[in-house]
């Protein structure tokens, strides 16, 4: 199977190299990533600017952009055969709930996902900057070798790993997405008249309980995996708005 991976961590996170190392030994896997950090930037994507790749080795390419960029490179740019599978990660944090919307790791694989390809986003809880991820990779390649073929072209199969789990397969259980609650912060630094910096210095990061969800799993020390779609039409508010706007056309 050929895989494009990529990240939003930067082309020298553990996360990203555990997978390309794990998976190589059974798969053809290309390497395409961010220069640096792009972490939060979503679906980005470069239109008007050009970008900068490096070309390190025949399977392993750098950019100076945005993981969409990244995937979008690596799809249509001409320099890999044709992909199997977008997988993005392994992402230093977990992107559960109303994440996915700000996740730069989901927003990669969601372009696969709209380019019609299998696509897949791993994050993990472990924060640590040291850690090597093989673990984590290696339940990744067990996912892949036994369920690929369960996965359909254009959803997204968003796994969250937490720090401590076990790795099997059984560890696994299909989620709904849940519902994330933040409470932001900012720095303002005066700079002249009213113009101001502000810096977001923090942010409080809260969940919903609801039995079933990606968060609920996830704190049982078990591993959520959620198909996400690329339809965000509200079923409910689709049938209600047309019911509110046909009473006031009358």
């Amino acid at each position: 199977m050929n895989i494009l991976i990529t990240n939003d961590d930067g082309i020298s996170s553990n996360g990203i190299l555990a997978l390309e190392k794990v998976l190589g030994k059974e798969h053809n896997t290309y390497l395409i990533a961010p220069l640096k950090e792009r972490s939060a930037t979503s679906m980005a994507l470069s239109i008007h600017d050009s970008l900068r790749v490096e070309r390190v080795n025949e399977n392993h390419y750098i950019v100076d952009g945005f993981p969409v960029d990244c995937v979008n490179i690596g799809l249509h740019g001409n320099i890999f055969p044709k992909i199997d599978l977008v997988l993005s990660g392994i992402n230093r944090g977990v992107n559960m709930g109303h994440d996915v919307h700000y996740s730069g790791t989901v927003g990669a694989a969601r372009h696969g996902a709209i380019h019609n390809k299998k696509s897949v986003a791993v994050s993990s809880g472990n924060w640590d900057k040291n850690y090597d991820y093989i673990k984590e990779a290696e339940l990744v390649r067990e996912v892949l070798n036994s369920w690929i073929d369960e996965f359909i072209p254009g959803i997204v199969y968003n796994i969250n790993i937490p720090e401590k789990f076990e790795n099997s397969l059984s560890s696994i259980e299909v989620a709904k997405l849940g519902r994330r609650t933040y409470v932001d912060t900012y720095e303002a630094k005066p700079i002249i008249g009213g113009i101001s910096d502000f810096f977001l210095g923090g942010s409080d990061l809260g969940y919903v309980p609801e039995e079933g969800a990606d968060f609920d799993i996830f704190f049982r020390g078990k591993i959520p995996i959620t198909p996400l779609g690329l339809d965000q039409t509200s079923p409910l508010e689709l049938e209600e708005l047309k019911k509110r706007i046909r009473v006031k056309s009358k």
